[in-house]
């Protein structure tokens, strides 16, 4: 199996076609993966490896995203994943796999489905959600909700941290006039019916024993 080198090798690739806040928050990824692979018993360098590359691709031009999404066989499943909030993903998988020579499929999905594009039978593994709350979780400025995602998913409870996730970003695309990708409308559903929740659980302000 394809074992990834150590964290160091990528930073001069990054520094390159990332700016240095974006830089920043792809350190910050790697970070947050580190520590949930405790929580989920996930493979830290792998999950390491997935956090500080996830973005690889996002400063790029579109045109450049999408000659990369093509590069790599990929086929739009919906008009929607070529917005570049979607298209970013599987365009750094692409960039990563053609520029460092990764081939860990369950980095590359994860990677490529973390904006909700499909990536087969690692869309939605424990790897790839964890990946999408990192994301969240490691921002250049706190959110409103965001304690209360760190918290779940940090605690080992994944459904409820993906049912969250899931609804604030639905909430937040729809405010910002993004189109909602159907995964992440499909996910939202599927898991809300699973959990049985009511309006309350999507509160954002709550008491925390830490607070």
């Amino acid at each position: 199996m394809w074992m990834p080198p150590p964290l160091d090798c990528y930073h001069s690739f990054l520094k390159h076609v990332l700016t240095p806040p974006r830089l920043q928050h792809s350190v910050g990824v790697m970070r947050v993966m580190g520590e949930l692979a405790g929580v989920y018993a996930l493979d830290r360098q792998r999950a390491m490896t997935a956090g500080l590359l996830h973005d690889a691709a996002k400063d790029l031009e579109l045109e450049r995203q999408l000659a990369l999404a093509d590069q790599a066989g990929i086929k739009f499943a919906y008009p929607c994943e070529r917005h570049p909030v979607y298209l970013h993903a599987p365009a750094s998988a692409s960039l990563v796999s053609q520029e460092l020579g990764i081939t860990d499929r369950l980095i590359l999905d994860a990677i490529s489905a973390h904006s909700f594009v499909d990536a087969g039978e690692n869309s939605n593994t424990t790897f790839s959600w964890c990946l999408r709350f990192a994301d969240l979780l490691a921002p250049s400025q706190p959110w409103e909700g965001m304690r209360k995602l760190k918290d779940t998913a940090y605690g080992g409870r994944m459904e409820e941290a993906a049912l969250l996730q899931c609804a604030w970003l639905i909430e937040y695309f729809e405010e910002k006039a993004i189109p909602v990708h159907p995964h992440l409308e499909a996910n939202y559903q599927t898991l809300f019916v699973r959990l049985g929740v009511d309006e309350s659980f999507f509160e954002r302000r709550y008491s925390s024993p830490l607070d």
